[in-house]
């Protein structure tokens, strides 16, 4: 019979199994000893192991630096491959038995029977915890995240919750293969991470059951991403979160892992997503029940959100109608997001989203959808989403729609909104802000739309005052209505850069001509045309065309033009020589003709329908006598001035 060797407690003077420890009734670290137990010639068995491989290493490299040259001569680069795959079979030897050191050194239980060989490959990093993966997914089944974590022996895992906002469906993936649903576990509303539990719940003893941190005791870390481990470390206690007890970490301690004492899973760390790790304070795992559900999680922090909206609307077939894809992203705009965006998936991001929408803009007004995309993405739908480059997008689609006005307008409106939102001045909408309102003043000034031309330009104005383009439109406008006081004064009051002095000197020009033109007549025809035609008022009623014909001796009009002016014809009795042959014709008085705002009064006229010339009048010299003529046909100019 073996002799029992019995430690005393430093704390609390119980006496305590050699085998142990930690002191079995107020947990205090024992004193180490020299008891003969199995778990102290593990140690011994696996030490020995551990020196004998750094011995083989030690050789290897010692053999492999002591003589370059000898080393190499005669080495094939297959050798050399055979040497390096050496070297990490060895590599890989060192670091089995550190693992199994570690965990002999967790157990220390000289009665227990030798653990089953487990396979590296089902168990990560640690022969007592099952690591793997978990996957967060959405309702339409599209990956949300998906992060490393470890589970205990009841299948429970401590989930940061920032990993798990936006799935309904948490799925485990152990390394070892299958794939476990996550179903409930012990979350409140605001707690940062949660113990979480899978459906179908292992039994398998040689795994890790959950155990209640000791917070006096040391504890084992061991990586969940990597090989890396830290062996007995005091952690301290921090606040309570939630179910959990926090603590700070190391800068050793980075990645997601594990914390084990005595054989127990303890605590988890969780990388990127936690800068603490977090202890269990609580029951075991075996007497836990669950105070919520992964369907509750997700109606709480994701449901019925802006987010939501997106991902249903990523959710649908890519070959949609574009319009039945943006209005689904436009529905989400209308509503409150749920998560911070530190929080947010990226492909739910807002800027990701006005990415695919403004794709569906160009792919709708491709199809022929322009009008309804305006529709849908009014000044309301603008200003929700605020962003300035979808609202450029639109606008174009305005200026082509509905015209440069309702483009401008929706300018003036929710993009000068969104600009202010944003901070700060926008470029390209002030650029696109601008072209509209000179290429709007073009237009109407080719138009001859003088009054909405003058409103336009005083909008124009009073945004652009130095704008030479726009300053320019207004000299045009002021040409068109006759005012080439009001032109002058507007062409020499701003210097223009050299790139406008042609156009500057032709408008000075035409100034030039329309002063040299007042108080005559000014008759503009097709330069080099021998047909010169002009509209006169008689009467101050009925509007005539006339040709200018120097040849005829007097004026004629239509007969439909004596009978609108009420003029009493007499029997025709003067014969006319015409160019469409000899007529008889009747003699009457016009009482006055106007012809660009000059008036003549008491002209004879003839009442003749011109063969072949219907409605056409002539204007002779009874008519043309009074007025000094110059002609300039090469310009497409005839001046009238009086005598």
């Amino acid at each position: 019979m073996s002799k029992i060797i019995y430690i005393k407690c430093g704390q609390c003077q119980a006496d305590n199994d050699s085998s142990l420890s930690y002191c079995s009734k107020c947990g205090t670290p024992l004193e180490a000893h020299n008891g003969d137990s199995g778990a102290g010639r593990r140690i011994a068995l696996y030490m020995l192991l551990v020196l004998l491989v750094c011995a083989i290493i030690f050789v290897f490299f010692y053999r492999m630096s002591s003589d370059p040259e000898d080393r190499t001569a005669g080495i094939t680069s297959e050798e050399k491959e055979k040497y390096e795959k050496r070297l990490d079979e060895l590599e890989a030897k060192l670091r089995d038995a550190r693992k199994k050191l570690l965990a002999a050194n967790i157990t220390q239980d000289s009665e227990a029977e030798e653990q089953p060989d487990v396979s590296l490959d089902e168990l990560k990093v640690n022969e007592n915890v099952i690591a793997g993966w978990v996957r967060i997914s959405d309702p339409w089944d599209r990956q949300v995240r998906k992060f490393r974590a470890g589970m205990t022996r009841n299948g429970w895992l401590a989930l940061p919750s920032r990993a798990c906002l936006g799935g309904n469906k948490w799925v485990f993936y152990p390394d070892s293969g299958g794939e476990y649903n996550i179903s409930g576990g012990l979350w409140i509303g605001g707690d940062k991470v949660g113990l979480w539990q899978i459906t179908g719940k292992s039994s398998n003893q040689e795994i890790s059951e959950l155990g209640s941190w000791n917070t006096g005791s040391p504890v084992s870390w061991i990586s969940l991403e990597s090989d890396n481990e830290i062996d007995l470390i005091t952690m301290p206690a921090g606040p309570a979160r939630g179910f959990f007890i926090s603590t700070s970490l190391t800068d050793d301690i980075k990645e997601s892992g594990i914390f084990l004492q005595n054989g127990r899973i303890v605590g988890w760390t969780f990388g990127k997503w936690l800068e603490e790790g977090y202890m269990w304070p609580g029951s075991d795992g075996a007497d836990l029940e669950h105070n919520n559900w992964v369907t509750y999680f997700y109606d709480l922090t994701f449901a019925h959100g802006r987010e939501e909206k997106f991902a249903m609307a990523l959710s649908l077939p890519n070959n949609s109608d574009a319009l039945e894809l943006l209005s689904a992203f436009v529905s989400g705009f209308s509503l409150q997001p749920r998560l911070a965006l530190k929080d947010t998936p990226e492909y739910l991001l807002t800027k990701e989203i006005i990415k695919k929408m403004r794709v569906l803009v160009t792919r709708a007004v491709r199809e022929g959808s322009g009008g309804k995309v305006v529709e849908l993405l009014n000044s309301r739908v603008l200003k929700d989403i605020a962003d300035i480059y979808l609202l450029i997008d639109v606008v174009r689609i305005m200026a082509d729609e509905l015209g440069y006005g309702t483009a401008i307008s929706e300018i003036e409106d929710s993009g000068r909104y969104i600009a202010t939102q944003s901070g700060g001045e926008v470029p390209a909408l002030d650029k696109l802000h601008l072209q509209y309102y000179q290429d709007w003043l073009d237009s109407l000034v080719s138009a001859a739309s003088i009054d909405n031309g003058w409103q336009v330009f005083n909008s124009a104005k009073s945004y652009y005052p130095d704008d030479p383009n726009i300053h320019l439109s207004g000299v045009e406008l002021a040409l068109l209505d006759g005012d080439w006081q009001e032109a002058e004064r507007l062409l020499y009051m701003m210097e223009y850069p050299s790139a406008y002095q042609d156009r500057v000197q032709l408008l000075a020009l035409r100034i030039s001509e329309m002063k040299g033109e007042e108080g005559k007549i000014v008759v503009n025809f097709t330069p080099g045309s021998s047909r010169i035609t002009v509209d006169g008022a008689i009467n101050d009623s009925v509007n005539q065309n006339f040709l200018i014909d120097t040849g005829a001796t007097f004026v004629t009009i239509t007969s439909a033009t004596a009978e609108a002016l009420g003029l009493y014809v007499g029997a025709p009795r003067h014969t006319l020589s015409t160019v469409g042959g000899t007529v008889k014709a009747s003699a009457v008085i016009i009482d006055s003709l106007e012809i660009d705002g000059w008036v003549e009064y008491d002209i004879r006229a003839f009442v003749v329908d011109i063969p072949n010339r219907p409605g056409l009048g002539l204007l002779g010299l009874n008519y043309l006598g009074r007025f000094k003529m110059d002609l300039n046909s090469d310009q497409g100019t005839l001046l009238l001035t009086p005598r």
